[in-house]
Order: C-alpha cells, then sequence, then structure tokens
C-alpha cells in the first residue's frame, strides 16, 4: 500500500493536474483571450485556419483532461500502489507518470478528432445560430445517443473496467516503461469507451461552456466512482437523456 505521505503527493498531484487544465481551459475560452477569435472563426465560422484548428484542439485538450483525470485517480492510484510494493521488493518497476502519460495520449488523440469532428459541424452550418432548428435536432439526437449508449455490451464492459481498477491493473499488466505507457493508453481507451457518448454532447452545446463541461465531468466521475454508480446514477441519466431527447425531437417536428 502507499504510504499518507506517498499518497498525499499522488492526489495532490492530480488536484494541480485538473486545476491547471481547467484554468487553461478557462482562459482559452474568456472573451480576451488571443484563443478565442480563432475558436469563434473555426468552431462558430466557416473560415478554416491552422490556427484556429490549433486552438479548437488545445481547448478539446486542456477541457478532457480536466474532465476526465480525476474520474481515472482510482486505476491511478491502483498502478502506482503495484509499483510500489514491487519496488518494495526491490524488482523492476515504472514511474506512475508514464502510466499517465499513455492515458493523456488517448484522450489527445480523442481531443484532435473531436476538434476535427467539431468544426466540420460548425462549418457546415449545423450547429450555426441561424440554424437552431437543426441544433435542437442535433442536440435531441446526441441526448438519445448518449442514453441508449448506456444499454449496450460495450458500455457495460467499458464501465466494469473502470470501477473496478486494481482487477484491471493486474490483468493488464506490462512489464517496462513501454508497457506502462501501453497500459495507460489501454485504458485511455477503455475510458474513452465509456464517455464518448456523453462528451459527444459537448458538440451541440459551446464547448466553450464550463458550465456544461463542469456537470458532464461531475456525472462520469459519479457514475465510475460512487456506490451505486453504474447501477443506479447511469440508468437514471440514460433514461433522462432519452426522455429529453425524444421530447427535444418531437417539439422540433411539430415546431415545423
Amino acid at each position: 500500500m502507499l504510504s499518507v505521505r506517498e499518497r498525499s503527493i499522488l492526489y495532490g498531484a492530480l488536484v494541480l493536474a485538473s486545476a491547471a487544465a481547467w484554468s487553461l481551459t478557462w482562459l482559452q475560452s474568456s472573451e480576451g483571450s488571443p484563443f478565442a477569435p480563432y475558436l469563434v472563426q473555426t468552431l462558430c465560422g466557416n473560415r478554416w485556419s491552422t490556427a484556429g484548428v490549433g486552438a479548437a484542439v488545445a481547448m478539446w485538450i486542456c477541457m478532457t483532461v480536466a474532465m476526465m483525470l480525476p474520474s481515472a485517480a482510482p486505476t491511478i492510484d491502483a498502478f502506482a500502489t503495484i509499483s510500489r510494493r514491487r519496488r518494495a521488493r526491490h524488482e523492476a518497476y515504472t514511474p506512475t507518470a508514464i502510466f499517465v502519460t499513455g492515458y493523456l495520449l488517448a484522450w489527445g488523440c480523442f481531443s484532435v478528432a473531436a476538434a476535427l469532428i467539431q468544426s466540420q459541424l460548425y462549418r457546415a452550418v449545423a450547429l450555426q445560430p441561424t440554424a437552431r432548428g437543426s441544433g435542437f435536432v442535433l442536440f435531441g439526437t446526441a441526448l438519445m445517443l448518449a442514453g441508449l449508449y448506456q444499454f449496450t455490451p460495450s458500455k457495460t464492459a467499458c464501465m466494469r473496467g473502470c470501477r473496478s481498477p486494481l482487477t484491471l491493473i493486474i490483468a493488464e499488466w506490462r512489464e517496462g516503461r513501454a508497457g506502462a505507457l501501453v497500459m495507460g493508453l489501454r485504458h485511455g481507451l477503455l475510458c474513452i469507451g465509456c464517455c464518448w457518448a456523453v462528451m459527444a454532447l459537448m458538440f451541440c452545446v459551446s464547448v466553450m461552456d464550463l458550465r456544461w463541461a463542469a456537470a458532464l465531468a461531475i456525472y462520469t466521475m459519479t457514475e465510475k466512482m460512487a456506490p451505486g454508480g453504474d447501477t443506479v446514477v447511469a440508468p437514471a441519466f440514460a433514461a433522462a437523456a432519452i426522455l429529453g431527447g425524444a421530447g427535444l425531437l418531437g417539439w422540433c417536428l411539430f415546431a415545423t
């Protein structure tokens, strides 16, 4: 087991990293940010530029790190605990930072894909304020998709891995630095498999709206870490998302 000091350092580092990611996300989304014009042009307009896409990717990376790193804390703790035991037995061990790097690499790749997809959606005018009907239809569809995904075998399998960190680490253990990087990457992919449908809701609201980001971050942490998160919280969210999406789509249908 990790000592109190070691665990304090570990969780302190995770808190600082998450706080830094939230701060960078807020700075990037503020009106006075030098990134704001590029983000608006790329995500809310029809102008495509390397700087704009780069700003959008940076925004997504900071946001995903801020939202997802806290929910990975139990798995990171499990990896650090096993590494501590191996070190105590004078066996080869790998720094926990390498495992975390692999985890963040997976979300970095997701962020690049998400930024490119969202910029294309906005460029297609699907989410622009002048096309409110299309935006509502897309939001309703995304809500229903996020709700229905909660009941799929894929979601169940990914959730099981996220909620059983020590079992997952033991089953996925690989030796060496490359092995730790692969383990972190695989856990990141598992986390993406668990949360991609919820994260897709950010396509339908402003990616710069921290209220939505914070709400979804709290939900993902709750379903992964809280007692009954997978049996009570997730089904409740699924039912609300399906009903909300169906209601929004119905409203769009009758409004037109």
